[in-house]
């Protein structure tokens, strides 16, 4: 995960979600820490509501010299299976991984695995399904921040690493097959390119999703799809309760 960046406010998004549980009692894991942007604002916030982080905040990533937090941290490949035992955390904060990871629905397991029961997960990851990435896929065949990748490995990083583009239904499906209780979709902000294709290609959707297959489970998902924040937002950043 070295050099993978994220924008403050997807972050700040983040904290305000995770803190709506009031986590000062539990433990909170970054993972896919990178540089530590998001360990020092959990860092800063613990701070101000005048408790100890130590104990509370834990991080880990592939690469530990990039960390610069004064974080418990552990070096770990995301991709296998993670080196905490059942039931570890309260809360999981992952952003902007899972678009790097070979197998989503094994990442999905993995964090079931290490929240405790009530715990939650907080992914994010690009928004393909914004209504800028639809044309983008329409025109170029990729969505947006995605691209052709080099068969050389050592190419990749050019690419920041983007192997996994997950559609959003993809991705609750996933936590939800995990075993995750519910699932929410928030969004960052809106990417103004999408707003601004929005009144010409309303109708289009509309008519798109009369096609669809849906039942009692499903439809109100697809519901979520098709909001305002998805078909604008810049990215997806998903709230699963274990």
């Amino acid at each position: 995960m070295k050099n993978r960046g994220s924008l403050p406010i997807t972050n700040e998004k983040v904290l305000e979600i995770l803190w709506n549980y009031q986590p000062w009692n539990g433990r909170i894991l970054d993972l896919g820490a990178g540089e530590g942007y998001l360990s020092r604002l959990i860092l800063e916030k613990f701070i101000s509501v005048g408790v100890d982080p130590i104990g509370h905040l834990f991080a880990c990533d592939l690469y530990s010299d990039s960390f610069k937090e004064d974080v418990d941290f552990t070096v770990c490949d995301i991709n296998g299976y993670l080196p905490y035992i059942d039931n570890s955390f309260d809360a999981v904060c992952s952003i902007e991984v899972i678009e790097h990871l070979e197998n989503h629905f094994h990442f999905a397991r993995e964090l079931y695995r290490i929240l405790k029961k009530g715990g939650v997960a907080i992914i994010t990851t690009p928004n393909i399904l914004n209504l800028y990435s639809r044309v983008k896929i329409l025109i170029k065949g990729f969505p947006y921040l995605f691209g052709p990748i080099p068969f050389q490995e050592r190419d990749i990083a050019g690419l920041e690493g983007h192997i996994n583009p997950i559609f959003p239904y993809f991705l609750l499906y996933s936590f939800k097959k995990a075993g995750f209780k519910s699932v929410e979709i928030h969004t960052d902000r809106i990417k103004r390119p999408s707003l601004y294709l929005l009144p010409f290609l309303f109708l289009p959707l509309k008519l798109a999703k009369s096609y669809l297959r849906l039942d009692r489970e499903n439809s109100s998902i697809i519901s979520k799809l098709f909001s305002f924040k998805v078909l604008t937002g810049r990215t997806i950043i998903l709230e699963a309760k274990r």
